[in-house]
């Protein structure tokens, strides 16, 4: 992976501090309850809590171990008929933030990630709630080896607002742009060794790699980072207008964006597939969590994201339903390795053992988000089972410091002034306390956060709160640590070539079982380096209006608007 340029920086400031970026609005009814029963991987409960009894608690299917296999096919599905869909229905989601862009090269986080779902399509895609797959725009979809796919469009297929018939043009201009120099995207990362697309008929083509890409089934083709865009729109209103003015194949298509206010999707009445359910969306901006329940309890949204420490106000109250959603989000404190006063591992083993991690997962998500003792969560390849958990000592936090030669030190934790990571700062501040370390906290907004530590200068960060996203693969729980990354999203400054060495051996093992190994092996490494004190793989609380039926996509817990239904009550 070749570093990140200073442009690309700016476009992906948000992408990472994702702990305060939308994620999915859930549901809790008929279809919902379907997809629970097919899990098979539940999500951990801190301290052996159980979620309230009045609130579902959604499980989560393991993540896919392995890439399909050479010779694997994904059948063509049978035409679905459209099925007439109630007018004048409108559907109305809070989004945590305004949205960035709409062109799927630049997405910014889960607050562009949904609402581009919705307008553009991949050619093939998981199937809501599982992660298995189905056929969007292709209509033969072959794997013929590790480094060659070989995909065939359904025919007759119609770009929005009139642009034509998408081609295999479209699906080579898309996926290579992606990895153009001249675009930048920060995704290109996540195609790493595509080579080109071959175009061999209007509708036939094949992908062709440098060398085999474990990850491509997972976080590429079936996402976001797989749409295909229409090469004839770009071409006629110019990069600045394609950003905000989308034109894709989905079932809805983008109708008006005013920023700050409101965006606005309609049904697409041309849709090749089943038409959804909901004839309108609505997605509307609202950043602070207090102003977004009272709008859910004005009826001026529909469903939306909610703080866990909230749960009491919705779980029992008529016409609303909560849902608890898994996330494979990981939250941490990270500690710069290089900075003079952390370098030795003495000072670091005193900072793990000085925190209460039990304490900050009671007040910050009410016992309801699991305890993380590494950074890949359970139930996804590369799992550490025994992985240690590293209980509050006092005692042997004050032999470290004594083994670094202290008595006291002063060291500063930088934060996002947001409810979670002032919970973590306050916490630690007082735990650290009895350890002879006096916290200052360094609370800043969320843009001037996102650039801490990209500059390079290593006296810029000591300790820090944050939290990262990350699809269902074990490469994006890495690829922001390695030595290439330092100063950029690597805030420990963790220079270790073997690290960097097993994740790019790891991106090349098909083996799903060999490929575990490595991530289980690089998380050991992490583990005796000592720069991180792991917190949570969070869980996510959302209430709606008891007649929603949403789905999600898996992993990162994105609402398929598309793919909503209601119970008609």
């Amino acid at each position: 992976m070749k570093k990140l340029t200073r442009r690309t920086l700016r476009i992906i400031s948000l992408l990472l501090v994702a702990g305060l970026a939308l994620a999915a609005c859930g549901g809790g009814n008929n279809q919902q309850n379907q997809t629970t029963q097919q899990a098979q991987q539940a999500t951990q409960s801190a301290q052996d809590s159980q979620p309230p009894a009045e609130t579902e608690a959604v499980t989560t299917q393991a993540a896919p171990t392995a890439p399909l296999t050479t010779g694997s096919i994904i059948e063509t599905q049978p035409a679905v008929e459209v099925e007439p869909a109630p007018e004048g229905t409108l559907l109305r989601v809070r989004n945590r933030g305004d949205i960035m862009t709409m062109d799927p090269c630049f997405v910014t986080g889960p607050n562009d990630e949904f609402p581009i779902q919705q307008v553009y399509e991949p050619l093939v895609r998981f199937i809501p709630g599982t992660f298995d797959y189905e056929m969007l725009l292709a209509e033969k979809f072959e794997i013929r080896s590790d480094v060659e796919i070989y995909f065939k469009l359904r025919e007759g297929v119609q770009f929005h607002k009139g642009y034509g018939e998408v081609t295999a043009e479209d699906v080579k201009w898309s996926l290579e742009r992606f990895i153009d120099p001249e675009v930048v995207s920060p995704y290109a990362a996540d195609w790493g060794p595509l080579s080109h697309v071959e175009v061999l008929s209007k509708y036939e083509g094949v992908i062709h790699l440098d060398e085999p890409l474990a990850s491509l089934m997972v976080i590429a083709l079936p996402t976001t980072r797989g749409s295909i865009m229409c090469k004839a729109h770009y071409d006629a209103v110019g990069l600045d207008a394609f950003t905000f003015d989308p034109v894709g194949t989905g079932p809805y298509t983008f109708v008006e964006w005013k920023p700050n206010e409101i965006l606005k999707l309609q049904r697409n009445p041309d849709y090749y597939g089943k038409q959804s359910y909901y004839q309108s969306i609505d997605i509307i901006p609202i950043a602070e969590d207090s102003v977004a329940e009272l709008a859910l309890e004005a009826g001026d949204v529909d469903f939306s994201l909610i703080p866990v420490t909230s749960i009491d106000r919705f779980q029992n109250r008529p016409g609303y339903s909560t849902l608890l959603y898994p996330n494979a989000r990981y939250a941490w404190i990270g500690m710069n390795m290089e900075h003079p006063k952390l370098k030795d591992i003495n000072v670091r083993q005193a900072i793990r053992y000085g925190i209460d991690v039990p304490s900050i997962l009671t007040v910050a998500y009410n016992n309801l988000s699991p305890w993380a003792t590494a950074a890949i969560p359970p139930g996804y390849m590369g799992y550490w089972e025994d992985a240690p958990k590293y209980e509050r000592d006092v005692d042997k936090a004050k032999g470290y410091m004594a083994a670094a030669g202290l008595t006291s030190l002063d060291l500063e934790i930088a934060i996002v002034d947001s409810v979670e990571f002032r919970t973590y700062a306050e916490i630690a501040k007082q735990n650290l306390e009895e350890v002879g370390i006096n916290l200052t906290i360094n609370s800043m907004d969320e843009a001037a956060f996102s650039q801490l530590g990209f500059e390079d200068r290593v006296e810029d960060v000591m300790l820090f709160a944050t939290s990262f996203s990350a699809p269902t693969d074990p490469s994006w729980y890495t690829m922001w640590f390695l030595p290439e990354q330092i100063g950029l999203w690597n805030r420990m400054r963790w220079n270790s070539p073997e690290f960097n060495d097993m994740h790019f051996r790891a991106l090349k093992e098909m083996d799903p079982v060999k490929r575990g190994e490595i991530y289980i092996e690089m998380q050991k490494l992490w583990d005796e380096a000592c720069n991180a004190v792991w917190v949570t793989h969070t869980v996510q609380l959302f209430a709606y209006k008891e007649d929603i039926v949403p789905l999600f996509q898996m992993g990162m817990p994105v609402p398929l608007l598309r793919d909503f239904t209601s119970t008609g009550q």
